[in-house]
């Protein structure tokens, strides 16, 4: 985020700030993104103090951003209209020749199921992933890739899905867990 703040200072954009003794520009990200995960697509939220073209405000930042970091898109949301509210999101994990396989026949037993209880490690609450997953394949490339719903409070996150297809110890040996987009109301 301080990253994020020189930039705006950079772009001489000037947003709303919090009040109190040290005031921080009013800047969020709907979700945070896991640990370790990248983010291709993220959702960025910055309140200005009075109505700002969007699209001025995305050239100023573009001009004056970081090596990849990119700002594809900005919309203006109507004032007293609610914050960004997440649908739902897009993954993506890359899977070793060798594992591809087992994977296949993973896929194809969470898909037959209704029901899938799963409890997290460290975790008491049990949660469901039929609830949350909205899709899962692996394509030809060897990458998996999976949706799950982003509105529910007692949902699974994506390594729960990687833990259910045995393939969460491919992240210890150079496979990276990917959000590829996030998807708003």
């Amino acid at each position: 985020m301080e990253s994020f703040f020189r930039l705006l200072r950079r772009a001489e954009v000037k947003p709303a700030y919090s009040q109190g003794f040290h005031p921080k520009p009013k800047v969020s990200f709907p979700t945070a993104l896991p640990l370790g995960v990248i983010g291709e697509n993220e959702v960025l939220e910055i309140e200005m103090p009075e109505a700002t073209d969007a699209e001025l405000l995305r050239a100023k930042l573009q001009a004056h951003t970081l090596p990849h970091w990119d700002f594809l898109q900005a919309e203006a949301v109507p004032e007293g209209e609610k914050k960004a509210r997440v649908k739902s999101f897009a993954y993506a994990f890359a899977i070793p020749l060798e594992r591809r396989e087992a994977v296949r026949g993973k896929i194809v037993e969470v898909l037959a199921q209704t029901s899938i209880p799963f409890q997290r490690v460290g975790r008491e609450k049990t949660v469901d992933i039929c609830k949350s997953l909205l899709s899962l394949a692996l394509d030809g490339d060897g990458a998996l890739r999976f949706t799950l719903r982003g509105d529910l409070n007692d949902g699974c996150g994506p390594r729960d899905i990687l833990a259910l297809l045995d393939i969460a110890d491919l992240e210890t040996c150079g496979s990276v867990l990917v959000r590829k987009n996030v998807y708003l109301f």
